[in-house]
């Protein structure tokens, strides 16, 4: 038994799969894509397609930091498949792509969606998406994350101009979709980068003959906690007295020197010399000796 749909059906549907094909290559995050081909399947045809994808994603992010860019692009659906798809009774469409993308080679699924498109009253169609690429999170800083597209299935549907969705089978359309062999699906590259942080010293005014002492503390930006090492100076007058190299505990040390005898004023200079997934800072705070 053979199954024979009538040709505006047909015809429509054909026209849908090229513009629902492209809705699911703009999940990646990133920056623009070299324009892409793939193949779909509409109906037991092979229908080609162009796409090119884009991302608001940043080129680097700071160890700690969490981004969603926004996925977004323009898909051209030629003349004559607008025009069947026009003489099929389809005048808007909608719809979702679920997409098989990748981050550094893993998996990373993605779900986008088309807002309604009119239908052009002729020439080609151009239909504007976007969604959310997924979540990034910056670890090691020297990480990368590679982007990239893969194949997709899109869910569409055809509406007549009122806004009447189409009788099924025309609508919905389920139209898989493979990227075509030779191609660079590759959509951008996010670098994690070290985190800026921020010292902070506090030293209290002290009588003679007993030791300085300072809190220092060491924040970063993204909520991480540093690590590494301080290296804090006790200065007056511009000599540097004495010099204390010191770890770093939970983002923070005290730091005790030595007694000293003069009053004065003093000075404590802290340098935070950095991690690896943390920027050196540096920071002073002054006290008197009375």
């Amino acid at each position: 038994m053979t199954l024979r749909l009538p040709a505006r059906v047909v015809a429509a549907a054909g026209a849908l799969a090229l513009s629902g094909a492209t809705l699911a290559l703009l999940a990646p995050a990133g920056a623009v894509s070299g324009t892409l081909t793939y193949t779909c399947t509409v109906l037991g045809a092979a229908k080609q397609l162009t796409v090119v994808a884009d991302t608001d994603a940043p080129a680097t992010i700071s160890f700690g930091e969490t981004i969603t860019p926004t996925a977004s692009g323009t898909i051209t659906v030629p003349e004559d498949v607008t025009t069947t798809a026009r003489d099929g009774g389809a005048k808007k469409v909608d719809g979702k792509a679920d997409v098989a993308a990748t981050v550094s080679n893993e998996a990373r699924p993605m779900t986008l969606t088309a807002k309604q498109t009119n239908v052009p009253s002729n020439g080609a169609m151009q239909i504007e998406v976007s969604g959310p690429a997924g979540s990034f999170v910056g670890a090691a800083a020297g990480t990368t994350y590679a982007v990239a597209v893969g194949d997709f299935t899109a869910t569409l549907n055809l509406y007549e101009a009122n806004g009447t969705a189409l009788a099924a089978p025309l609508s919905p359309q389920v139209i898989p979709c493979v990227l075509n062999a030779g191609q660079n699906p590759a959509v951008d590259t996010i670098t994690v980068v070290k985190d800026a942080t921020t010292t902070s010293v506090t030293a209290r005014d002290i009588a003679p003959n007993h030791r300085p002492k300072a809190k220092v503390t060491v924040t970063a930006e993204h909520g991480s906690v540093p690590q590494g090492l301080i290296k804090a100076k006790l200065v007056r007058k511009g000599k540097v007295l004495q010099t204390k190299v010191l770890g770093l505990r939970d983002g923070a040390r005290k730091v005790r020197f030595a007694p000293v005898a003069k009053a004065g004023d003093y000075k404590v200079k802290v340098r935070y010399r950095g991690g690896a997934n943390w920027t050196g800072d540096r920071e002073l705070d002054t006290f008197t000796v009375e």
